[in-house]
């Protein structure tokens, strides 16, 4: 089967690396062109990307030392949630990981770091938050568990450059012809005049949507639940001897919230608000205000976050920004990437397009996929419910006018209980309780006093001392002997 993937970038290479690998037996073409421009201000992933690159997944032919110094990248551990609270002063940080008990019924570690109240007791309470704490770098880690920020077109061509057996052409889509029996798309005509057969074809052309939009896609907007809808994206030099973080900082401001990702060389960072409150003028003069010197946004970037009704549409399937986006706060896109490929290349892609392609495979991939992207919507609405209502943005925020089924129902669990794993019967790759617990515990909805209180009543603070204590030192020993980040990054 002859696959044709539209669009290049980090989506589109992605999908050229992995199906070219797994299934090599079908031929692998990636129109790409090189008059199409990518920001790469800077971007964060999460731990399915470090599976790509070790090769934990599949042998793609990576080499993580390659792709740090070729992607400009640095470690991330975590994310530091600046003024996601009532108290705009207080952080929190979102680990990777969860505790070594956060798939239990009772999340016993987590319970008891609670308790404390105490930030450093709360993050360490995981092997990713310890590292955090003593800024340490996984990088050496035979399979250290840790993911990355990394300048985004830098990953795309890195990628490109590992997809030996794909064929590139570097032009643009003048034309999509679909059949007008079928509704099947048999061919894209370029700006260079050839024209691509293709059985099954995959859409990476980002907001674009160019073939999508040609076999009648929709756009779900999520506008109702995240109302941010602009970005203003810029650069930061480091500055003499800066320590290079492992975490991304996401601060929240007046009118939405400030990304500053450190790559290798400086920082990729933006502003991401909602013009419904403020200017990009007025936003431009308050980041800079935020930071305390003059920045130059790369450009004004217009979004309406959401999905795609139907992600695969006949033969055509959406990835990337194509598929869906749902505001950058969390680093989700390369991720629910990688989950919509993993579930195409071993659950649905067949020998031919009629088996690929067959009615009860679409509809069940469509299903699952969806579901990934509204529960990961559920899980940033959860961030922006914090209780802040010192501007306007932000009263209409607390007002509950944004928030969800899901989010209304975890915070009505939290003024009674601890919730556990069983609440969270989240579909493979979106975000669980490990994950959702720091939010809520960062936020403000569960407290200390009903997390001690749940503690002393289940009789878990003997056993909750006992595994805190013991998984504190057990991260202290792995941790002690690695190198400070920073260091470790700069002398590569």
């Amino acid at each position: 089967m002859k696959i044709v993937i539209v669009g290049g970038g980090t989506a589109g290479w992605l999908a050229a690396l992995m199906i070219s690998k797994i299934r090599p037996e079908h031929s692998v073409t990636c129109i790409e062109s090189s008059k199409i421009g990518i920001i790469g201000a800077g971007e964060g992933s999460t731990g399915s990307l470090t599976n790509i690159v070790q090769n934990e997944m599949f042998d793609f032919g990576c080499n993580e030392q390659d792709f740090i110094r070729e992607c400009d990248a640095t470690i991330k551990l975590g994310i530091k949630h600046i003024g996601w609270n009532e108290d705009p002063n207080k952080f929190y940080y979102g680990p990777i990981d969860g505790t070594p008990t956060s798939n239990d019924r009772c999340d016993i570690v987590f319970q008891h770091a609670l308790g404390y109240r105490e930030q450093d007791y709360l993050h360490l309470a995981t092997e990713l938050g310890y590292k955090i704490h003593h800024n340490k770098n996984s990088f050496v880690q035979v399979n250290g568990n840790h993911a990355y920020h990394f300048d985004a077109h830098k990953v795309g061509q890195y990628f490109k450059k590992i997809s030996d057996t794909v064929t590139h052409i570097d032009s643009e889509v003048d034309h999509v012809q679909v059949n007008g029996e079928t509704g099947y798309v048999d061919a894209v005509k370029l700006s260079n005049g050839e024209t691509v057969e293709g059985d099954m074809f995959i859409d990476a052309s980002g907001f674009n949507q160019v073939l999508m939009k040609a076999v009648g896609g929709k756009w779900k907007s999520y506008k109702e639940n995240l109302p941010v809808n602009g970005a203003l994206p810029f650069l930061l030099p480091y500055e003499d001897d800066e320590v290079i973080q492992p975490v991304t900082n996401a601060w929240a401001q007046k009118n939405g919230w400030c990304w500053q990702i450190p790559t290798k060389n400086r920082r990729g960072c933006g502003y991401v608000f909602c013009d419904d409150f403020v200017t990009p003028d007025q936003a431009h003069a308050e980041v800079e205000q935020t930071i305390g010197r003059k920045v130059e946004p790369i450009r004004h970037i217009k979004f309406d976050s959401g999905r795609q009704e139907t992600l695969w549409i006949k033969n055509v399937l959406s990835i990337g920004l194509c598929a869906a986006f749902a505001e950058p706060l969390e680093a989700t896109s390369i991720h629910t990437t990688i989950m919509q490929l993993k579930h195409f290349i071993f659950g649905s892609l067949g020998a031919t397009r009629d088996i690929t392609c067959n009615e009860g495979t679409v509809k069940e991939y469509n299903k699952t996929n969806a579901h990934l992207y509204d529960t990961m919507k559920d899980f940033l609405v959860a961030h922006y419910t914090c209780g802040r209502k010192d501007t306007e943005f932000w009263k209409y925020i607390n007002s509950g006018a944004t928030s969800t089924d899901f989010v209304r129902s975890m915070h009505e669990v939290c003024k009674h209980r601890v919730p556990n794993a069983t609440l969270f019967p989240r579909q493979e790759g979106s975000a669980g309780w490990p994950l959702w617990s720091y939010v809520l515990a960062g936020t403000g909805a569960l407290t200390s006093e009903v997390a001690e209180k749940e503690v002393k009543f289940n009789n878990d603070e003997l056993v909750g001392d006992s595994a805190y204590t013991y998984h504190v030192t057990d991260f202290d020993n792995m941790s002690k002997d690695l190198p400070d980040n920073s260091d470790y990054i700069r002398n590569m």
